[in-house]
């Protein structure tokens, strides 16, 4: 028995040194979570001189490994895909193939782009990131489901172009000027007091010069308003414009615009059959845009902004263009200028995430045991409440909370050196021991059987 306890703290020594080593091997691993080795004492029952039985030693186990799911310490990359999860939870991952799902915490992903042109989020071997796709088909910016409902994240990287409607003028109209010699003629700059442009898109998202002219018929606060579409007064041979107007744009005595409301509407016939429906608003009402109101003041004629709310077609030029949001939103910039969110992420925990199965390669599988098993499995959006397959849960509970997403950045390995190789000093010590009472064993049984044998 007296070997069998030494054989035994030699072989747990060993494993203990092996989860060390371990340890030490992956502090540099992205995601990594270190794991410690339990000793427990192991009992043989046997028949003592007393009157109750009693356990006789039997050595020492160290078959119970347990993993740490202590934070690690967040660095910062250059790769605007990585991420990294601060407080609870773990990324979501599908294989396609097998159909499998798995967990990690290593947030080191990029683009894998398929035939149909749409880009999926994966991990560097080619597992899908999941979480919640948004819907294009009534908002071109996308709505999300407020409830997670995780499947593979693909990327629509294209934006569809969407035709101007509206645009908002602001500017300032000298009431001093006096009324032009002649009739408003867009070829001619001495028939009306003043102009501006702006590109406008049609359904097409083709651009489309849309300039506008302001003539004072007489001394009263009214001007009249034209408008042409795609007008070049020098082009050779000379174009004929196509003129929209006149529309009637009234002040007050403060010289804000008083009339027309609703903003009046420009229409324009395109070459190709398609027409141009653009409404100009002078009161700045009518966009969400921070624009002052037309005005008419003794100053000179000036342009303060033209804002219209179309705009051409874009896409995904650079993986650049992605910004990581705190609540798992997915941003990407497109080079029509419109950004919108593109995916949005789902994060998994468990009520006892020390029973994962780790698969390798950063990756964790669930534990289907009843008793021992990582039990529930919970669904929630980082820095959000999560919805349990077994009811709500909401912020008001530490335990159920995502953590946040942090972008451009990577959860290093929790694994602490200094710890690790100060353990790595007392396991030796521990073999050592274990084998030097081997040795000493062995030298007593091969004395005992000298002295049998004399």
């Amino acid at each position: 028995m007296a070997l069998a306890n030494s054989l035994s703290g030699l072989i747990a020594a060993a494993k203990a040194l092996d989860v060390v080593g371990n340890n030490i091997a992956n502090s540099q691993t992205i995601g990594f979570k270190s794991s410690i080795a339990r000793f427990t004492n192991v009992s043989a029952a046997g028949k003592s001189s007393g009157s109750a039985d009693t356990g006789s030693s039997a050595g020492v186990s160290a078959d119970n490994i347990f993993q740490q799911f202590g934070q690690g310490q967040v660095e910062l990359s250059d790769k605007p895909l990585d991420m990294a999860i601060n407080g609870l939870g773990f990324f979501r991952l599908y294989n396609p193939e097998t159909n499998r799902v798995s967990y990690t915490r290593d947030g080191q992903f990029g683009l894998a782009f398929q035939s149909d042109g749409f880009a999926k989020l994966v991990t560097r071997t080619g597992l899908c990131l999941t979480g919640n796709v948004p819907s294009f088909g009534s908002d071109p910016f996308g709505t999300i489901a407020t409830t997670p409902a995780p499947v593979p994240l693909v990327i629509d990287p294209f934006f569809p172009p969407r035709a101007t409607s509206v645009v908002n003028a602001s500017l300032n109209l000298d009431v001093r000027v006096a009324a032009p010699m002649a009739p408003f003629d867009a070829a001619d700059p001495l028939t009306y007091n003043g102009s501006a442009s702006s590109t406008v898109f049609d359904a097409a998202g083709a651009a489309h010069d849309l300039r506008v002219y302001f003539v004072k018929p007489g001394p009263a606060s009214v001007w009249q308003v034209y408008s042409t579409l795609d007008y070049n007064a020098n082009a050779v041979p000379a174009q004929v414009p196509t003129v929209s107007g006149p529309i009637d744009l009234t002040f007050d005595l403060r010289g804000a615009v008083s009339s027309p409301t609703p903003s009046p509407v420009q229409s324009f016939s395109l070459p190709s059959g398609d027409t141009v429906a653009i409404s100009l608003d002078f009161t700045g009402t009518t966009q969400n845009v921070d624009y002052s109101s037309t005005t008419q003041f003794g100053t000179a004629f000036s342009v303060n902004a033209l804002a219209q709310n179309g705009y051409t077609a874009g896409r995904i030029q650079d993986p650049n263009e992605f910004n990581v949001q705190a609540d798992g939103r997915i941003i990407a910039r497109f080079s029509n200028g419109q950004q919108r969110t593109v995916a949005q992420l789902v994060l998994a925990n468990f009520a006892n995430p020390n029973a994962l199965i780790n698969t390798g390669d950063n990756q964790w599988v669930a534990n289907e045991d009843p008793l021992r098993g990582t039990g529930t499995v919970s669904l929630g959006f980082p820095k959000f409440s999560t919805e349990k397959l077994t009811g709500f849960a909401g912020d008001s509970d530490p335990g159920e909370g995502m953590g946040s997403i942090q972008g451009r950045a990577r959860e290093m390995s929790n694994v602490d050196l200094a710890t690790e190789l100060v353990s790595l000093i007392e396991q030796q010590r521990n073999y050592q021991a274990s084998a030097q009472t081997f040795k000493i064993l062995d030298q007593v049984l091969q004395n005992l059987a000298n002295m049998r044998s004399n």
